[in-house]
């Protein structure tokens, strides 16, 4: 096991506060990610983790490496920059965004890392689909859902709200739900993207509960299923980015609200953090240092 790779993990269960967001963010499993801390616990000859059922509470010893970790992890990086990390970063940096998400959210972030970097060129595909970054030539992607087994890395950098939203003209017409079985009576629109499109599910204190639907509209763009719900055509669970400023100007109400939909996280994703050039390491951390851009009141 290479021991940059456990000081870089260390410094990640740190920052996080967790093995289990540790390991999210790293695209590890969490006994890999105890694994690491083991070994350098034995190479130090000190425990540096206090850990409980419930939580993690790094040692003073732990506080003490943490300066000492992050000194030779960045000596380490740049001893391996290249040629490539001489001066500023440059070349093309090809990413691929969610729709709708990318158009809510990602220009100030582009314009932020051109300022930034000027010397790097922008190639930006805004799509739902699920590109192949090797075969399609991204070095970067970001991804919202629950991530399938890959072989990609990813670091988590924020989670979105789903609320589940109608038109007020919509329930002037049907009986608004009382409970999720009622909304088999009531129009809705679904995303196409989900493995399961015409279901949704719910989460509520007696347990989870999943309604199988027959859907008015189906579409894969978030942005279209809030303009069709503006309009009256059915129900639809919408990301808290397009749900949060019509349910505040009152041109869309929040149904079940004791039943809510499960939220999904978010990922930046690349094929392999080995070879991950500098210019797309350097968006990588941009987008976690402005996570906060992600988070809705």
């Amino acid at each position: 096991m290479d021991r940059i790779d456990a000081l870089q993990t260390f410094i990640r269960v740190m920052e996080a506060g967790s093995f289990t967001q540790a390991a999210d963010d790293m695209g590890l499993g969490q006994p890999a990610i105890s694994k690491r801390i083991a070994l350098l616990e034995a190479e130090f000859g000190c425990r540096l983790f206090v850990r409980t059922t419930r939580k993690v509470r790094p040692t003073a010893d732990a506080d003490r490496v943490l300066k000492l970790a992050k000194e030779v992890v960045a000596l380490y990086q740049s001893a391996g920059a290249g040629p490539d990390r001489v001066g500023k970063p440059s070349g093309t940096l090809k990413m691929s965004v969610p729709t709708s998400f990318g158009r809510h959210f990602f220009a100030p972030i582009f314009a932020e890392y051109v300022r930034r970097y000027p010397g790097v060129r922008l190639d930006v595909s805004y799509t739902e689909q699920y590109a192949d970054l090797v075969e399609s030539g991204m070095e970067l992607a970001i991804r919202i859902g629950v991530l399938s087994s890959s072989s990609l890395v990813a670091r988590r950098v924020g989670t979105t709200r789903r609320l589940l939203v109608a038109a007020p003209s919509l329930l002037s017409r049907h009986a608004p739900p009382l409970l999720p079985d009622d909304l088999r009576r009531l129009p809705c629109i679904t995303y196409s993207r989900l493995s399961q499109k015409n279901q949704w599910t719910f989460e509520a204190e007696t347990g989870r509960h999943v309604v199988d639907l027959v859907p008015a509209m189906t579409c894969d763009d978030a942005d279209v299923m809030t303009l069709a719900a503006l309009e009256g055509l059915g129900a639809a669970v919408l990301p808290d980015w397009c749900a949060a400023a019509p349910l505040a100007e009152g041109r869309l109400v929040r149904l079940l609200p004791d039943h809510p939909v499960p939220s999904l996280p978010i990922h930046v994703v690349y094929p392999d953090a080995r070879w991950l050039s500098w210019r797309a390491q350097l968006f990588r951390d941009l987008l976690v240092e402005r996570a906060d851009i992600f988070a809705l009141p």
